[in-house]
């Protein structure tokens, strides 16, 4: 999470179009006054939305003296050609990397890499399934999903291995009557959220984009480069995507696999893409005759007291 202030606030308005989401706007503030000195380099996604895809030019005016690198997803990704393309993206990438970083003081390979990378998502997942037991407060895991981006992967995975054989020796949470809500959505990553409004540890399971969407899938060890473009194209897609069917079909398993009984969208106010999903989830939960709430915020929380409101509103019509 990145901490915004009256220091920040603001320094990138001269930088980002009308258009700009806040969450775009609150980093390129830290960036601007702060900035993200122990990186190297940055590697924009250019098959998002229009805010992402333009901020790239945008860093390499403003920063200029940092590398900078577009990695492009194919939009229709469940063919032969999108693959090939993706690839060819990554085979890209690397060479790039090689280039501009020669030197590899740890002496990890890629191989090295995608080991440590599918033993974290194996111990999200681990995690993520006791909250679904109500073993662990979603508060907390939500924590421990953002402390994963931030700490080295090895030393995530040792915490995590740890931290789940002790939480599976754990009583059961005493929520026992409380409705089990899903919770999907897209760039949120403010756990004060989740702190602040106790109601949220009825959720059981997620589908953010800084969530599952990352850790419920694996890459395979051999072939590595073409292996690598067909797992993450077979994730769980995100609204950029264009693939609703694929993506009802993973919330519509994840309801049935963990009983949900409610299912809120979280979104950030102006964030396009996740309207897109909007009606059309709307319309396949109320053939399942599940309840739906959409729930928008900003990164900065401004406001929290709207959305407690309506989660206990929504919390008693589903009790």
């Amino acid at each position: 999470m990145l901490s915004i202030g009256s220091s920040t606030q603001g320094a990138s308005e001269r930088y980002i179009q009308t258009y700009g989401c806040s969450w775009l706007r609150q980093i390129m503030d830290v960036a601007i006054v702060k900035g993200y000195h122990a990186l190297d380099g940055i590697i924009f996604s250019a098959g998002t939305c229009d805010s992402l895809q333009n901020v790239s030019d945008i860093w390499r005016k403003v920063f200029p003296s940092q590398w900078a690198y577009n990695l492009t997803f194919p939009v229709l990704i469940d063919t032969k050609a999108a693959v090939e393309y993706f690839q060819n993206e990554f085979e890209t990438l690397i060479q790039q990397i090689s280039v501009k970083f020669p030197d590899n003081p740890r002496g990890f390979t890629i191989s090295d890499s995608i080991k440590l990378y599918n033993t974290k998502r194996i111990n999200l997942q681990k995690l993520a399934s006791l909250v679904s037991e109500r073993k662990l407060k979603f508060r907390d895991f939500f924590k421990i999903l953002l402390l994963g981006d931030i700490l080295p992967v090895e030393s995530i995975n040792l915490y995590l291995h740890t931290r789940i054989k002790y939480i599976d020796n754990s009583a059961l949470l005493d929520l026992p009557d409380s409705p089990r809500l899903l919770l999907t959505g897209g760039m949120f990553d403010n756990f004060r959220l989740f702190d602040e409004i106790p109601e949220f540890d009825y959720i059981v399971t997620e589908d953010l984009s800084f969530g599952a969407r990352n850790y419920k899938f694996s890459i395979p060890q051999s072939g590595f480069l073409q292996g690598y473009a067909q797992a993450y194209l077979e994730r769980i897609p995100d609204p950029t995507a264009f693939d609703m069917e694929k993506r009802w079909k993973s919330l519509e398993d994840a309801i049935r696999h963990h009983r949900v009984d409610g299912v809120i969208l979280l979104g950030i106010k102006f964030c396009d893409p996740d309207s897109f999903e909007f009606v059309s989830i709307q319309n396949n939960l109320k053939e399942m005759d599940i309840p739906f709430l959409i729930l928008e915020t900003t990164p900065d929380l401004s406001n929290i007291q709207q959305i407690q409101t309506r989660l206990l509103a929504y919390i008693e019509m589903l009790s």
